[in-house]
């Protein structure tokens, strides 16, 4: 117990420093200077404790300046803020968060890596959507590097079950099994804009352990493997040969090249934007129907 009370200097209350192997001793108070027993629980001094400075001293924290303390306390927040949207007029004005309005407007946006908690997002915002308007297409904006072959699964199937059509919308990029969403879109309302790079690959994984875990574990892959070329076949028009062509290492494309092999319909360019990319002068010069005095670039009629 501390040998001294608190004291009162210029209007603070201070305290006798303490050894400095104590990291955050508890302030014992004199008997005289503790409250009673029915006010103890809710005394403030009765939860203050003693804390080391840098100077050697020691410095007394009320818990309401601790919970300040932890606010500050290295505490991250993410400086990303959705911006809300107001709707309505007068009396009936009210603001939602942007992507709640956009759901309204049916519009979904898969944006990252597709787990298991984003599938389940986007079936039950599919599953929503149906039942309050089975006629009204639903738009989903794809933005992303792929995800767990079961959750994309699990959309796929959603997709193909609902009665709304689904248009997809592919931007920035749509590798591996995102490139097998983009493509499970209605024919005819598969989209991606200009600049979206695309990219079909197959299944990776690993596996340890004895030789017959080893097996089940490449057994499993390549039926993860057979399904997903199944989807690409029903939703592109390819063949077996040209599935397995094409996923045997990370095929890149551009959006024009996936109108080619059957991923999407058309592409989105800006006003009076009718450019033909180098990409497409290359294969068409391939084919023998542009020459060398063609421009670097072609006009759309």
């Amino acid at each position: 117990m501390l040998g001294k009370s608190p004291q009162l200097t210029h209007g603070r209350l201070s305290a006798p420093s303490v050894p400095s192997s104590s990291c955050n001793p508890r302030l014992v108070l004199p008997h005289h200077t503790l409250p009673s027993s029915s006010s103890t629980a809710s005394s403030p001094l009765s939860q203050a404790a003693l804390c080391p400075t840098p100077a050697g001293g020691s410095r007394l924290i009320l818990p309401d300046q601790r919970r300040l303390d932890v606010s500050t306390a290295g505490i991250r927040r993410s400086p990303v803020i959705t911006p809300d949207v107001t709707v309505g007029k007068g009396e009936e004005e009210t603001s939602i968060d942007l992507f709640n309005y956009l759901l309204r407007q049916r519009i979904i946006f898969l944006a990252g890596y597709v787990n298991d908690k984003m599938a389940t997002q986007i079936v039950g915002s599919l599953l929503a959507l149906e039942a309050l308007d089975e006629e009204e297409d639903i738009r989903i904006y794809i933005n992303s590097p792929g995800g767990q072959p079961y959750s994309v699964f699990g959309v796929l199937d959603a997709i193909q079950s609902i009665k709304p059509d689904v248009q997809t919308l592919g931007l920035g990029a749509c590798y591996s099994y995102a490139s097998l969403i983009l493509a499970a879109g209605t024919k005819g309302k598969r989209f991606a804009m200009k600049n979206t790079r695309i990219m079909m690959t197959q299944p990776m994984g690993g596996s340890q352990g004895d030789i017959y875990q080893i097996r089940k574990t490449v057994e499993e892959l390549n039926a993860i493997y057979q399904l997903s070329a199944r989807y690409y076949m029903a939703y592109t028009g390819m063949d077996q040969d040209r599935v397995e062509m094409n996923t045997n290492r990370d095929f890149f494309m551009t959006p024009e090249d996936a109108v080619l092999e059957g991923i999407i319909d058309g592409v989105l360019r800006g006003k009076g934007d009718n450019t033909v990319p180098p990409s497409m002068v290359r294969r068409l010069k391939d084919s023998g129907l542009v020459d060398d005095l063609t421009p670097g670039f072609l006009q759309i009629e």
